[in-house]
């Protein structure tokens, strides 16, 4: 993605999620992670899993519209990153992790965050995931961050799941 691109992406409606992230070394993270390694499609489908997050989480009483809690900021940011790099490979669940540490660390993101938006991308296939360590604890919100994962994804026909 070009600077240009995430620009026009942030004075539109696309950019949303982007701009609700209030912790600004989150949002700056985000960025600079589009920029290196992300794409219009792939933020366009990330911004319908955190949609469908977004109204599963009021659904079930864990937030409500007047007060945001911290693990929200943790669950956008997953949302914004889950998709740019999992290609269906077990391996690909982990590459998040290996390439946009250092890049959280630039922007002095503390390592509990660095680790609940890590573990929370690599939790993205739910039941489906071939790493035991890696399903979602039953009734929390990491488990309906699978959930909306796998319907974007089972909606628009774009499963992957590793062998």
């Amino acid at each position: 993605m070009t600077t240009d691109e995430l620009q026009a992406i942030l004075n539109g409606d696309a950019g949303k999620h982007i701009e609700n992230i209030k912790i600004d070394s989150l949002r700056e993270f985000v960025k600079e992670s589009l920029l290196k390694f992300g794409d219009t499609n792939k933020l366009l489908q990330s911004n319908l899993v955190i949609d469908l997050l977004e109204k599963m989480l009021i659904k079930k009483k864990q937030i409500n519209k007047t007060v945001e809690q911290s693990f929200v900021e943790v669950l956008r940011v997953a949302g914004l990153l889950h998709n740019l790099f999992f290609d269906g490979t077990v391996t690909s669940l982990f590459m998040a992790r290996e390439k946009l540490v250092p890049i959280a660390r630039k922007y002095n993101i503390p390592d509990n965050y660095i680790g609940s938006i890590f573990q929370t991308i690599e939790c993205q296939l739910g039941e489906d995931t071939p790493v035991p360590q890696c399903k979602p604890v039953p009734g929390t919100p990491t488990e309906l961050f699978a959930w909306s994962c796998w319907y974007i994804e089972e909606l628009h026909n774009n499963k992957k799941i590793p062998e």
